[in-house]
């Protein structure tokens, strides 16, 4: 890596750098892609900031909707949690129920006996409660 002491910006730099050593026609169509993409990302965030500066009111907006949806998911996911101790905690007062002599609402083939091994800890992620979280972007 070269160190210029008397460069101040990023396209200084550039232009005296040596240009990238491709091998094959190949390396050389990828790098202009990818040049390609850099420069369209730029032109994104110039467009953006000035849509910014231009419309406030745009940016207020936005902001308080993912402040929305952000306290929609995490009540959301409170919900399931809760739900999910509900069922666990049935189940595990049916199985005190049959070990106690007693009788079972549950039919012995019935789903809801696999709510016992429910994980109903808080330890969960927000990323790892998103089974449809996908499907919300749409």
């Amino acid at each position: 890596m070269m160190n210029f002491h008397d460069v101040h910006t990023l396209q200084q730099a550039l232009d005296i750098a040596p240009p990238p050593r491709l091998c094959m026609a190949q390396d050389r169509a990828e790098h202009a892609e990818r040049q390609r993409r850099l420069l369209v990302a730029h032109e994104d965030e110039r467009t953006m900031a000035e849509w910014h500066r231009r419309h406030p009111e745009d940016v207020t907006y936005e902001q308080a909707y993912w402040a929305r949806r952000r306290e929609e998911d995490t009540q959301r996911r409170r919900d399931e949690r809760l739900d999910r101790r509900r069922r666990k905690a049935l189940v595990i007062s049916q199985c005190d129920n049959v070990q106690n002599g007693g009788q079972s609402i549950f039919s012995a083939d019935d789903d809801r006996w696999l709510d016992m091994w429910i994980d109903t800890s808080d330890q969960t992620s927000e990323d790892s409660d998103n089974d449809d979280e996908d499907d919300d972007w749409e």
